[in-house]
């Protein structure tokens, strides 16, 4: 759990950053006046942003690159667009940033996300450097999953769920490969040309489980349980086909069961598998595999 003291100084450091971005400059001496703190802890937060923020002189500090963008956007808009906060918050208008602060001070609004793996930080610290060279640089990279060596072409990094997944191709197929699975990795000297369709199709599908192979899934979800998805799409590439007052039947394409059997595990019993016949069946073995395991162990 983040430390009361490490959540204020990120706080000081976001606040910091807005000032800068909405008036240009900041004052250390004000600062310390309006976190109440020292002179020491103001140098610390202002030296935490030293590779963007630099001293003016008479207590005064700037950012270094201009605080908008070509096309008009601040960092704090970059940093939002990053985050895909266009989920929670539709309209980013400069009301939004104006009423951010207060916000967060009147703490009226909380928004929950799932915890990120525990082996986050030691991941990102160890491979983010080196997959962002080699997705630029267009370098193949090899690396050890789940225990097996690979060759690959990185193309992207997408956080799902709070889970990291690199998306690259191996042997011309397209795969997601989860970064707390990577226990080695390697940037080649070979480079390598960029499929256009391959990155036509991660710039559509902003899952870890996208392929050029996909397959329809048709499933049915009774009135019980109907309105979470019919509210938001909770399956990829969701579409509704009916709706009656016993429930709704929805059409969904897929590029690994992994995308839609969890969920199904989930909802049950109030959700069925209609199309295709093979998923049904993998839903239906899975099941009588663990009562026969369950039963068993009961029995023991």
């Amino acid at each position: 759990m983040t430390s009361p003291a490490r959540s204020r100084s990120a706080e000081r450091l976001v606040d910091i950053l807005m000032e800068l971005h909405l008036n240009g400059v900041v004052n250390r001496s004000d600062l310390m006046n309006k976190f109440k703190i020292t002179e020491r802890t103001v140098y610390r937060d202002l030296n935490a942003l030293s590779p963007i923020v630099q001293h003016t002189g008479n207590g005064q500090y700037r950012l270094i690159h201009a605080a908008q963008n070509a096309s008009g956007q601040g960092l704090h808009n970059a940093v939002a667009n990053l985050l895909n906060a266009d989920n929670y918050f539709p309209d980013r208008g400069t009301a939004f940033w104006q009423n951010l602060e207060a916000r967060v001070e009147e703490n009226h609004i909380l928004i929950l996300s799932n915890d990120a793996e525990h082996t986050v930080q030691n991941d990102i610290r160890r491979h983010l450097s080196a997959i962002e060279k080699s997705i630029k640089e267009r370098h193949v990279c090899q690396l050890v999953y789940k225990g097996k060596t690979r060759l690959v072409k990185p193309y992207k990094l997408i956080n799902k769920k709070n889970i990291w997944y690199l998306q690259a191709t191996e042997n011309d197929r397209l795969k997601s490969f989860s970064l707390s699975q990577i226990s080695w990795l390697d940037i080649q000297k070979e480079t390598f040309a960029p499929d256009a369709d391959t990155a036509e199709l991660l710039e559509k599908n902003l899952d870890p489980w996208v392929s050029e192979d996909t397959f329809e899934v048709k499933i049915f979800t009774n009135k019980i349980i109907s309105h979470y998805f019919t509210r938001r799409d909770l399956l990829p590439e969701q579409e509704l086909v009916t709706e009656s007052d016993d429930g709704v039947t929805i059409r969904c394409q897929a590029s690994h069961e992994n995308q839609i059997l969890p969920l199904i595990f989930y909802w049950l019993p109030n959700i069925q598998v209609l199309e295709p016949a093979w998923l049904r069946d993998k839903l239906f073995e899975t099941l009588e595999g663990y009562m026969a395991t369950a039963t068993a162990d009961v029995l023991e």
